[in-house]
This record gives C-alpha cells, structure tokens and sequence, in this order.
C-alpha cells in the first residue's frame, strides 16, 4: 500500500503502468484521478475483464476507502499479476491529500 502522495508520485515515474478504478459507476462520476480505466468491482464481469489484462505492466489500484482495491489486487495476484500497487485509503484518502480529482 502506498500513501496517497506516494502513490501519485509511483505512478507517474512507473512506464506503461496501468492506473486501475476498482468503484462503482456512480462513484466514478463523482470524481476520479484522471487516467484511469474503470473496471467495478462489484460487477459479475470484473474477473473476466481482470484476465484480459496484460499481466507483464504494472497496475496501480484505488476504490472508495482501500477495501474494495484490496480484494481486487488479491484477485490480480491469484491470476498471476506481478506488479499491483494500493491507494492506501482509496479516494478518501486521495482527496483529504487534496490531489487532484477530475469530475
């Protein structure tokens, strides 16, 4: 898990790294971190979509609050992901940092 100051500063230095949106639709409309794909967790399609990934890049995950991200890097490893890196405190924590957030 990285903080969120980290976590910004790991993704920009990282080549071809993939910045992972673990939430819901409608949490993602309420703002996200700009470059992000979306893949929702919760939704029945999410381990179908994670294995059709390329899992040689390194994927850099956040939800809500780290739970959900959590869950899906544990998915991500099991299918043989080698590099996946956690927001620690997911958007919560992203926008108490003030980083910024695109609506």
């Amino acid at each position: 898990m990285l903080s969120p100051q980290a976590f910004q500063q790991r993704f920009k230095e990282t080549p071809n790294a993939v910045l992972l949106d673990v939430r819901t639709l409608e949490e993602v409309e309420a703002g996200r971190i700009k470059g992000e794909i979306n893949f929702d967790f919760k939704s029945p399609e999410f381990d179908l979509l994670i294995k059709g990934l390329d899992k040689s890049i390194p994927y850099f995950v956040y939800c809500a609050s780290g739970v959900r991200s959590a869950k899906a890097a544990d998915k991500m490893k099991d299918e043989g992901f080698g590099k996946v890196y956690l927001l620690e405190g997911g958007m919560k924590a992203w926008e108490a940092e003030a980083l910024p957030v695109q609506k």
